[in-house]
Formats: structure tokens, sequence, C-alpha cells
């Protein structure tokens, strides 16, 4: 998937990188850094380009990424609160359910839904 963009001079846009745009995306997922990736192309293709060149190759043509960040002032969760949070939630789990008192509402399939007066 190539993009290209148009140039003051008329014709579109292309990186020099594009030929080797498979090769780069291969060096990528065996995880080489940016420096690998130049050091590789210049050596077994004479192309010379920056290490942010490279970056910028490849941050243009990947999927969008979400960041997730934690919000600021969060504790770190320790073993021993874990521990109290399960504790709780394991007191809430055994809790009865508490039946309600009166009815609300009353159903009869053949009349609309209808509020109990008190």
């Amino acid at each position: 998937m190539s993009r290209l963009l148009p140039s003051s001079r008329g014709k579109p846009f292309r990186s020099k990188l594009e030929p080797f745009a498979e090769i780069i995306r291969e060096l990528r997922r065996k995880r080489n850094s940016y420096q690998e990736i130049r050091d590789t192309l210049h050596e077994e293709h004479g192309i010379s380009a920056s290490r942010s060149t490279i970056f910028s190759f490849v941050k243009v043509r990947s999927k969008r990424r979400k960041f997730y960040a934690m919000a600021e002032g969060m504790a770190p969760v320790s073993p021993t609160s874990a521990r109290h949070s399960s504790d709780a939630i394991e007191a809430l789990r055994r809790k009865p359910i508490p039946k309600p008192e009166k009815k609300i509402f009353e159903f009869d399939e053949n009349k609309p839904l209808t509020l109990i007066q008190k």
C-alpha cells in the first residue's frame, strides 16, 4: 500500500524507502531498532536514510494505536490491598439479596403496565 502525495512539481511524492517497505516491515516485526534498519539498508542496498526518516516512514504507514495512561493520583495496588478487596467482594457475594417489601408495579399481559397507588 503506497501513499502518494502531490508535490509542488505536479508529480506525486514517493519516498526513496518505498521500494524497501517490505524489508523495513519485516525488520520491524523482528523488533530491529531504527538504527539497525538504517545500517541494514545502507550495507545491503546502499540507501542512506536517517533513523528519524525511517521512523516517519513506518509511522505514516502504521495503524493507529490507542494510548492508555493512568490518571494522576492513582495508587498502585499492593498484594495486601488486593486481598482485602477480594475478601470484600466475597462477603458481598455471600450477603443475601433483600426482597422488595411491596409491589410497585403490577403486570397483566392484557393490560398496560400500571403503578400501584398507595
